[in-house]
């Protein structure tokens, strides 16, 4: 394939745009010419009425689209404390009715606790030919980010592994 539309499925539409530019632009840098397809067509056309679709992405000159989904998203978050258990009193409440009033001192745990969110991101990214719409070429990516990570930035080194893939196995110049 010369001639790539890029298409990224998500509604957020800064993410959408962020990786079809940067899907296009790799895919330009070695010879192929490449155009994101969010000015083109927005995901409800795109779902709505797939071939005219493709006739729109046609009539811009793609004659493949390669298109990157969110496949499945594993969140783990973890605690962890430096030291031991370390309770202090301290009243909690005060409530002017019911049996609360005898009971709103209680205990609070005083210790630190550091917490770590890590989630590992599985993106599919699919080639496929407008014409005959047959898949000629798939990939699925894990991506591990962390919550101190800058998600931006992992996008790029992400799609050139992507690209060059693609590269590799002879689907673009």
């Amino acid at each position: 394939m010369t001639k790539v539309a890029t298409l990224a499925v998500d509604e957020r539409t800064l993410l959408r745009q962020g990786f079809e530019n940067r899907l296009a632009a790799q895919l330009n840098e070695g010879g192929a010419k490449a155009i994101p397809t969010f000015d083109l067509l927005s995901l409800a056309e795109i779902n709505r009425d797939k071939p005219a679709a493709a006739e729109r992405l046609r009539s811009a000159g793609a004659d493949g689209i390669l298109i990157m989904r969110l496949v499945d998203l594993a969140t783990r978050y973890r605690e962890t404390r430096p030291g031991s258990s370390s309770y202090a009193e301290v009243i909690t409440g005060f409530e002017t009715t019911g049996w609360y009033n005898y009971y709103s001192v209680a205990f609070a745990d005083m210790s630190p606790t550091y917490g770590n969110l890590k989630q590992k991101v599985y993106l599919e990214t699919a080639l496929f030919d407008l014409k005959t719409a047959k898949r000629l070429w798939s990939g699925l990516t894990e991506t591990t980010v962390t919550d101190t990570m800058d998600r931006v930035a992992e996008m790029d080194p992400l799609v050139a592994k992507v690209v060059s893939a693609m590269r590799k196995d002879g689907m673009v110049p």
